[in-house]
C-alpha cells in the first residue's frame, strides 16, 4: 500500500496510508480556514490595534506579547530587502521575533526561489520557497510560489542558505545550536521548565490545542517544513527552525516547536535533520 510521509516526529518520521491520508487531507483543509480565519483576525487587530473580541467567543484576545510586563523588545531589524521585523530581549540574547522573508542574502546576492521537486532535492548552493498547501501530501514536482501567508510564516530555507553566513541582516545571524541551548536554558531557569515551548509560542495559530502563552514576544508560529524530496508537511501543527550548527556532513540541528503527535508538549525539541529539507528561519543579534 502506498505510504506517505506526513512529518517529523522526535524519533524520525510517521509513514501513513492511503486511508489515513483522507483524514490528514481533512485536517489540511480545516487548518487552511482556521489559518484564512486568523490571517483576517489578525489584520483587523493591526488595523484596530491590540484589542479585538473574537466574535465566535465574545472574549477578547490580546496578544502575549503586547500585554505582558516579561517582554523587552528590542530596537528591531530590515534586511536587505526592506522587510522589518520586531526584536525582543530574552536574557543576553536579542532576538527577531518574526520568521525571515528576504529573498537576497545580506551582500545582495539573490537567493533561487526553486519551486520544481527535483531541483529542489538537488540544491546544495542555497534556496528558498514558499509553503504550498496544494501540495502538502503528494510528490507532484510542480508547485505554486504562493505567498499569501508570507507575512506570518515567512519563507522555508535549506540549510545551504545558512551555510553562506550571509542570510540574516547585517549585525545578526543564524544562532548557533549552542546559542538555541543558551535560550532554552533560560527559559527552563525562569518559571519555564518543561513548558519551554509553550513560553516561545504565539498564542494563535496552532491546530490541536497547541497554542502559546509567548510570554517573551517570540511569536513562534507552526510554519510547516519541506521535505528534502520537494514536498510539504504539517503547517499550523509544526515550526521548525536551523541553527548554523551542522551535526554531520549531511545534516544540520534545529528547533522543533509543535503540537503534532509524538512533539504533543510544551518542550523546544532539539532535532538533527537533512541539510535540504526547507525551514523558518530566526535571527540572533552579533
Amino acid at each position: 500500500m502506498k505510504k506517505i510521509l506526513l512529518g517529523l516526529i522526535a524519533i524520525g518520521f510517521i509513514s501513513c496510508s492511503d486511508t489515513k491520508k483522507n483524514k490528514y487531507v481533512e485536517q489540511a483543509e480545516k487548518q487552511s480556514s482556521t489559518i484564512k480565519a486568523w490571517a483576517e483576525k489578525k489584520t483587523v487587530k493591526e488595523e484596530k490595534g491590540n484589542d479585538v473580541t473574537d466574535s465566535s467567543t465574545g472574549d477578547d484576545t490580546i496578544d502575549a506579547a503586547s500585554n505582558s510586563s516579561s517582554v523587552e523588545y528590542g530596537e528591531g531589524a530590515t534586511d536587505i530587502d526592506g522587510n522589518t521585523y520586531k526584536s525582543v530581549i530574552i536574557g543576553t540574547q536579542e532576538w527577531i521575533s518574526e520568521n525571515l522573508r528576504t529573498t537576497k542574502y545580506s551582500d545582495g546576492t539573490v537567493i533561487p526561489n526553486v519551486t520544481d521537486g527535483t531541483q529542489w532535492h538537488k540544491d546544495t548552493t542555497g534556496a528558498w520557497s514558499h509553503y504550498d498547501y496544494d501540495n502538502q501530501f503528494d510528490n507532484d514536482n510542480q508547485f505554486d510560489n504562493d505567498n499569501q501567508y508570507d507575512s506570518i510564516y515567512g519563507k522555508l530555507y535549506n540549510w545551504f542558505t545558512v551555510e553562506t553566513g550571509k542570510l540574516c541582516p547585517t549585525g545578526w545571524h543564524v544562532p548557533t545550536d549552542a546559542e538555541w541551548t543558551v535560550l532554552n536554558d533560560y527559559l527552563e531557569a525562569n518559571g519555564h521548565d518543561g513548558t519551554e515551548g509553550k513560553a516561545l509560542k504565539s498564542t494563535s495559530g496552532w491546530d490541536e490545542d497547541g497554542n502559546g502563552t509567548d510570554n517573551y514576544g517570540w511569536n513562534g508560529f507552526p510554519g510547516g517544513y519541506r521535505n528534502y524530496s520537494g514536498y510539504f508537511g504539517i503547517i499550523g501543527y509544526s515550526g521548525y527552525w536551523w541553527s548554523s550548527s551542522q551535526s554531520s556532513t549531511s545534516n544540520a540541528w534545529a528547533r522543533i516547536l509543535s503540537s503534532y503527535g509524538g512533539l504533543v508538549g510544551g518542550l523546544v525539541y532539539r532535532y538533527d535533520i537533512n541539510k535540504s529539507y526547507g525551514f523558518s528561519v530566526r535571527c540572533l543579534r552579533d
